[in-house]
């Protein structure tokens, strides 16, 4: 040991290898606080999912009890080939394809075609119309019922080749239920599942559904039914669902006509939620004095009639409601006038060129906007069953108010670009017979590839 030492200090100086040993270590700390700490180079952190093209994309239209029909188009330019349920149909720029099929139906396109996909369903009577979903990890549905005049039924499908499985949570207007039947429900492949809420729930309140997917894909989609007492037959529609709860939730085409309107909010969060409702229009948003600031309970359900107010002079030229809460709530407005029932819920913000199936039937169709938080131009374009173009029109949007805008006879799809302004959009249908109300949504042009990096052991 003592050799060793000898070999190292030499004349009172350290030897040449003691000094490397000494500021090797101190370098290496310099040069890892240059690029930003010590904990920044040694752990690789998680990184955020990358965009690529998608190749594959799957809608699921809902099965329709009294027949129907399905409605495809595209909005990925030219025409092109896509798998309707057992058929191939051509698709296009303006080009669409009808199927008659009441039963659930998968709607496939696959490389050129999986962009811009979209799909329709609607009932025979043309009563009653849905935007076809692509699977989702997680949705909500206000406003459900599960027994007396008011039931519903939730509808499960799995598009793949494997089990999926979904846990399905119930506020109610008591608060959160325990719905141990809902929980980790399997959907085997290729299968529709549907639930009978009345027979699994049985209760006459108002409920909220949250329904997530553990394993697997699951497009998800609810049938409400009303019989007012004394009616021949209930009156049936397809109640869009909601991606999340949020502060800003803006409810868009409100059918004309006198009869019950029921605006139903949940609170899923731990905490009471203060909440305001205004009626949008053309010219401005206002909270009506009629209707005071609402407390909706943690976990629970908050039921409102505003058959009054919106058959009040006060709301003459409503387009849509404005909720607004001091916490995240998801809404839908009820409407049932003249023995047809019509949902309209909170649709999300459309932030760059969109289209959607028009809902068929008599009567005029109109595109309702609202919700842009700066100036700006929105364009519509239309085409006919044949593929021909129809009128094309700009209209302008701005803060705090509403934009009607009349959809051109024969008009079979739409598309939607608004430019320096996002908005939420809703296709308003409204016939001798009722009227249906379809939300437009950001259409899925690309896939989300997950960063994968090597595990250090």
């Amino acid at each position: 040991m003592s050799g060793r030492r000898s070999e190292q200090v030499r004349g009172g100086r350290l030897a040449p290898t003691v000094v490397l040993a000494g500021v090797l270590p101190l370098l290496v700390l310099l040069s890892a606080l240059a690029v930003g700490g010590p904990d920044e180079v040694a752990a690789p952190g998680a990184q955020p999912p990358s965009e690529a093209a998608l190749t594959r994309s799957t809608l699921v239209c809902p099965r329709a009890a009294d027949g129907g029909r399905v409605v495809v188009g595209s909005d990925a330019g030219a025409p092109g080939t896509v798998v309707a349920g057992e058929e191939e149909v051509e698709v296009g720029d303006g080009v669409t394809a009808g199927l008659d099929d009441d039963g659930s139906v998968e709607v496939t396109g696959e490389g050129e075609r999986a962009p811009g996909l979209v799909a329709g369903r609607s009932a025979r009577d043309a009563t009653s119309a849905v935007d076809c979903p692509p699977p989702s990890s997680d949705q909500w549905f206000t406003g459900v019922g599960a027994g007396g005049a008011h039931t519903s039924v939730l509808e499960l499908h799995n598009p793949d080749g494997g089990p999926a499985v979904a846990d399905v949570a119930v506020y109610s207007q008591s608060g959160a239920l325990d719905a141990e039947r809902l929980r980790g429900v399997a959907v085997g492949p290729g299968r529709t599942l549907r639930l009978d809420l009345a027979e699994l729930v049985p209760r006459r309140e108002e409920l909220t559904l949250r329904v997530t997917t553990d394993r697997g894909r699951i497009a998800a989609t609810v049938v409400d039914s009303f019989e007012e007492l004394g009616a021949a037959a209930a009156s049936r529609e397809w109640l869009p669902s909601q991606a999340e709860p949020r502060t800003d939730n803006l409810l868009l085409g409100v059918p004309a006509g006198d009869g019950r309107r029921t605006l139903v909010v949940a609170n899923p969060g731990d905490d009471a939620v203060r909440v305001q409702v205004g009626i949008v229009t053309a010219q401005s948003v206002f909270a009506p004095e009629e209707l005071p600031e609402l407390v909706v309970d943690p976990g629970s359900v908050k039921v409102v009639s505003l058959g009054a107010l919106l058959s009040s002079p006060a709301a003459d030229g409503a387009l849509g409601l404005a909720v607004t809460s001091s916490a995240p709530v998801t809404a839908t407005l009820r409407s049932y006038v003249d023995g047809d029932l019509a949902e309209t819920v909170a649709g999300p913000l459309v932030t760059g060129a969109t289209a959607a199936v028009v809902p068929p039937g008599p009567g005029g169709a109109e595109l309702v906007l609202g919700g842009a938080a700066t100036a700006g131009v929105v364009e519509v374009e239309a085409w006919d069953a044949e593929g021909r173009p129809l009128r094309t029109r700009r209209t302008e949007v701005g803060p705090d108010r509403g934009t009607s805008l009349a959809l051109p006879t024969g008009a079979v799809l739409v598309r939607v670009v608004p430019s320096r302004a996002e908005v939420v959009a809703s296709l308003l249908r409204a016939g001798p017979d009722g009227s249906v109300v379809v939300p437009l949504r950001d259409l899925v042009r690309s896939a989300l590839v997950p960063a994968v990096r090597p595990g250090l052991g």
